[in-house]
């Protein structure tokens, strides 16, 4: 199996790499992060340049990007920008998989060219207070009522919803079936009557908004939906496949930077008469941080050949984002021990990765539900 990038992909790479280095310098991405505020600007950028349009089909205005495309896109957007790269993710792909694969025609052509031009953004909504990893149990209740649907209930935890203009809505639409079946994906405008969103406070990705949302009495009409009615958990399951391996992609981006960050301040910090890479402990640590990064990289370019390819890859997929999820954990935890007291300080970028790396092991799918999904399959 061959993983070098084409030449197509390399100079995609390059081409984003300038861009970011020119558009979206580590200033910005502070200013992002201090502020708590969407990138507008970058986006627009982005939007004016093409890459929104990266996995949307070329017949609804974009690039039609494969899956390994776009992790090549995210690796390198998170290398700068992590927060950025889940706000790509999390406003353009999770809707562009959802809308290519379950949509109407009259939908795809409505929607897919708009968000190609940045002219609209999506949130997905899928957990609530009472089903986080259990999303399946979701509570939010929609009924038909003539030729409209009548949604009330509590989501939580909805990254993006603040700048979105349609949130992909899950809510059980059949008290009577199981679980996981029963549920229906609603297109919802947030400007929707009885809609309520609220902000929440959290610990890291500050420019990516996370909310609760309350439904209360939202009447939709009947066609306001993406997919069939009561097999919206099928939706589910194919974007969250896709999402782990994105995920994996930012997860290896910021990873990567954060050990680009601590070679350089290793070769110039000194201590004992020293530079303190020199010590064999920090070149250990340093050694550690590389291969881990490296196997990670494995791990997510085997799970986006297979989704090119048309294979299932439900364990591929959740190895690659525990795998990768965990390592830039631990690389931000090394790179705060390496720089001591400096990386403590909120003048220096550690404390931004240590902060944003917390959530890989949490969004899609935490540690312990991946390594399930993990040992299910492989004891099938």
């Amino acid at each position: 199996m061959n993983f070098e990038l084409t030449d197509e992909q390399r100079l995609m790479r390059d081409n984003l790499r300038s861009f970011l280095t020119r558009e979206c310098p580590i200033e910005y991405v502070r200013e992002c992060d201090e502020q708590e505020r969407f990138p507008i600007e970058l986006y627009e950028k982005l939007a004016a340049e093409g890459w929104l349009g990266l996995p949307i089909p070329e017949e609804y205005g974009g690039m039609g990007g494969s899956c390994t495309d776009l992790v090549v896109f995210l690796e390198e957007f998170a290398r700068h920008f992590e927060a950025g790269a889940n706000l790509y993710y999390t406003t353009v792909v999770i809707a562009t998989d959802a809308l290519v694969h379950f949509a109407s025609e009259a939908q795809k052509r409505e929607l897919l060219p708009k968000l190609a031009r940045g002219e609209i953004r999506f949130a997905l909504s899928l957990s609530e207070p009472n089903s986080g990893s259990d999303a399946a149990s979701l509570r939010t209740r929609a009924v038909l009522d003539g030729d409209e649907w009548v949604i009330n209930g509590q989501k939580m935890f909805c990254s993006a919803a603040q700048v979105a203009d349609y949130i992909l809505l899950m809510a059980r639409s059949d008290n009577e079936a199981p679980k996981h079946k029963g549920i229906t994906m609603f297109l919802l405008p947030v400007g929707t009557p009885g809609v309520e969103i609220r902000r929440l406070k959290k610990l890291g990705l500050r420019p990516m908004d996370l909310n609760e949302i309350f439904l209360t009495d939202v009447r939709l009409p009947k066609d306001s939906i993406i997919g069939e009615v009561n097999k919206g958990w099928t939706n589910v399951l194919k974007t969250l496949d896709y999402e782990r391996c994105c995920l994996s992609a930012v997860n290896v981006g910021a990873a990567q930077k954060v050990l680009e960050y601590i070679l350089e301040y290793t070769s110039e910090r000194e201590q004992f008469g020293q530079k303190i890479n020199s010590f064999q402990l920090t070149r250990a640590k340093l050694a550690d941080m590389d291969m881990e990064i490296e196997a990670a990289r494995l791990l997510l370019y085997r799970s986006a050949d297979l989704v090119d390819r048309g294979i299932p890859n439900n364990k591929e997929s959740a190895m690659a984002n525990l795998y990768s999820s965990e390592t830039y954990v631990r690389a931000a935890l090394n790179g705060m021990r390496m720089m001591g007291g400096w990386g403590y300080l909120m003048e220096y970028d550690m404390q931004r990765h240590f902060r944003d790396s917390k959530l890989a092991e949490i969004g899609g799918g935490t540690s312990e539900i991946l390594r399930i999904i993990i040992s299910r399959e492989l004891t099938k």
